[in-house]
């Protein structure tokens, strides 16, 4: 199927709240056979909550941060000390910390936020790197996640995740496509938005105007101070935000450090590169090919009860006569786009129509039981 598509990331919180919130969505979500790569990415930097409380006196606006450490599946994050002076941020004027801005509002988008590491663990050689990529369309409203991995990482499964036609769809690896309802608080854009792993900076300098992905953007530099860092690792980085939107266009980050930043026995570097591209252009999603239909969108009958919406499957019960029934969804059907396929069935003990759009057949079924009209539309790719 195809549709068409139309700044640390302290939108709410900082890169370590919302790396233990995607965690604990993640794990959440494993229990009900979601991949296990559907997590935070691992190795993200961090910095105390005690800095963060003291930079919020002094600069105003940054959420503290949470200190955590994590399995060395990736790079470790940075453990915390029992006790921390007051952090130093960047010297400029500018103070990135609504990293997802803007984003609402564009009608379509391609993000990518590729993470890798090179160092060492314990000694020995460690590589991984990342790459998320997030399609996303409003018109009609969709999206679609792809998690690529290579190197040293703990799962290297593939992941796909998508929202459209009101399912959310998930494969991994080589497993099938399942699809569910869509959750709002679990949905792609609040766990996976690429441009909400990026960090918070404070204090960037201004480093003039120029077009950035074909975007008028304005470009700031900066290095660990800008990132609560100073002292703990080295820093150096780059960000370009729309002039126009207010909307993240390209984030690079170089952090070098060693057991202070990472944790005991690991060292290197870490890079982030987030990059937004075909702002408002079409953007095409494709679900893989045994991917379940989406939701069905088709009226009710007036009285409709017992409803049940799951991907693929609408039923309900009515008291609408199966002659009207059938009447009513031979003439609202088509009034959708859908085209007749085959002659109908329509009796006194059941109702049979089919119809079809695309790579897609939509087909009514309808059984009266005293007085009572039970319907089932079933919906296949």
């Amino acid at each position: 199927m195809k549709t068409q598509m139309a700044p640390l990331s302290s939108e709410g919180s900082t890169i370590i709240l919302m790396l233990l919130t995607l965690l604990f969505v993640a794990s959440a979500c494993q229990a009900t056979d979601a991949p296990a790569s559907t997590q935070a990415p691992l190795g993200v930097p961090a910095t105390t909550q005690a800095r963060t409380q003291d930079a919020s006196t002094a600069r105003a606006s940054t959420p503290a941060p949470t200190a955590a450490s994590t399995a060395r599946a990736s790079t470790p994050v940075p453990t915390a000390a029992s006790a921390q002076p007051a952090v130093i941020f960047g010297p400029g004027s500018f103070n990135f910390t609504k990293s997802a801005a803007g984003l609402a509002e564009l009608s379509g988008y391609e993000a990518t936020l590729t993470l890798s590491f090179n160092g060492t663990l314990d000694a020995h050689s460690h590589k991984w790197s990342k790459t998320y990529v997030m399609l996303t369309t409003t018109k009609p409203a969709a999206r679609q996640l792809t998690i690529a991995k290579t190197g040293d990482v703990s799962d290297p499964s593939q992941v796909f995740m998508a929202e459209a036609n009101g399912a959310a769809y998930e494969r991994r690896a080589e497993s099938a496509c399942i699809a569910n309802v869509i959750v709002a608080d679990n949905s792609l854009a609040k766990r996976f938005e690429p441009a909400r792993f990026v960090a918070s900076v404070i204090g960037a300098d201004a480093a003039g105007s120029e077009t950035m992905n074909g975007a008028a953007a304005n470009h700031y530099k900066f290095d660990e101070r800008a990132l609560g860092l100073a002292g703990s690792a080295k820093s150096q980085g780059e960000l370009w935000v729309a002039a126009n939107g207010g909307y993240l266009v390209k984030y690079v980050l170089t952090t070098k450090g060693g057991a202070d930043y990472f944790g005991e026995g690991t060292e290197g570097t870490l890079l982030w590169d987030y990059e937004l591209t075909h702002v408002n252009q079409p953007v095409t999603i494709n679900l893989p090919e045994d991917c379940p239909a989406g939701l069905v969108n088709a009226p009710l009958l007036p009285g409709a009860a017992n409803v049940l919406r799951m991907p693929g499957v609408l039923t309900f019960d009515t008291s609408t006569s199966l002659a009207d029934a059938a009447a009513f969804y031979q003439k609202q059907i088509p009034a959708l786009g859908w085209q007749v396929a085959g002659e109908p069935v329509i009796n006194e003990t059941a109702v049979l129509l089919e119809f079809t759009q695309g790579d897609q057949t939509m087909t009514v079924i309808m059984t009266p039981d005293q007085g009572v009209t039970s319907v089932q539309i079933v919906l296949a790719r």
